[in-house]
């Protein structure tokens, strides 16, 4: 009988404490991500651990290299590895997905082989649609022409390959985790579900298409909050 009645407190006690961490979970804090957000500071292995707003590896469990370029909005790196007392710890680069600094998520560019420093661009706005922007080299054919000065027509010709820095523009998903190029018809795909403002968008003449669309974006973030993990006090 002690036995058995020792069996259903034990069994009472499980189960309150399954029921209390089922609580605790669905009380879970969330916070709006709005346009300056500040996330969790640390790595993130996954685009899931970024949506959630938990990195994985905190910086004082990194060591490592940046390179910061406040201008540019982008962070270089060359080594980030954990902390460890036994064996040499491997490289973490390529297994990263982003990182936050500063409360700024800075989400990992693909490199070339050639290159020694691996590119995190951070997220100038967040929210449904996270805006960023970046540089990278592109060889481009360009063509050099030479003049008649009478005729002001070309004579000859020639195509010479040149190195060029090229400005990338994106959108990540924060609901899905995709990246697409930021653009106008990307933009009106992203829109479907705000016809007002899909309208405006399309009704946007070529000149102020820059400007308004980008206004469009911040207006659409406002319009259809997104919620992520309460980040930790600082």
């Amino acid at each position: 009988m002690r036995n058995k009645w020792i069996q259903d407190v034990g069994l009472l006690l499980g189960m309150l404490l399954l029921l209390a961490n089922g609580t605790l979970a669905a009380q879970e804090e969330q916070e709006v991500v709005t346009k300056n957000y500040k996330f969790n500071d640390g790595i993130y292995f996954s685009f899931s651990d970024f949506q959630q707003n938990r990195p994985v590896l905190r910086w004082e469990e990194i060591q490592g290299n940046l390179f910061s370029n406040p201008e540019a909005f982008t962070i270089k790196a060359e080594i980030l590895k954990q902390k460890s007392t036994g064996s040499a710890p491997e490289n973490l680069i390529d297994s990263i997905w982003g990182l936050t600094i500063g409360g700024i998520p800075y989400i990992k560019i693909e490199k070339k082989k050639e290159e020694p420093l691996t590119l995190f661009s951070g997220m100038r706005v967040r929210g449904q649609l996270c805006y960023f922007t970046y540089e990278i080299r592109e060889e481009k054919d360009i063509v050099f022409s030479a003049f008649n000065p009478v005729t002001a027509r070309p004579f000859r010709s020639s195509v010479e390959k040149r190195n060029l820095k090229i400005k990338k523009e994106k959108i990540l998903l924060l609901k899905t985790g995709e990246v697409m190029d930021y653009n106008f018809e990307n933009m009106a795909i992203c829109l479907q579900d705000d016809p007002t403002l899909l309208r405006a968008l399309q009704q946007v003449e070529d000149y102020e298409l820059e400007e308004k669309m980008f206004k469009c974006l911040l207006i659409y973030n406002d319009r259809h909050v997104i919620k992520t993990t309460a980040s930790n006090p600082k």
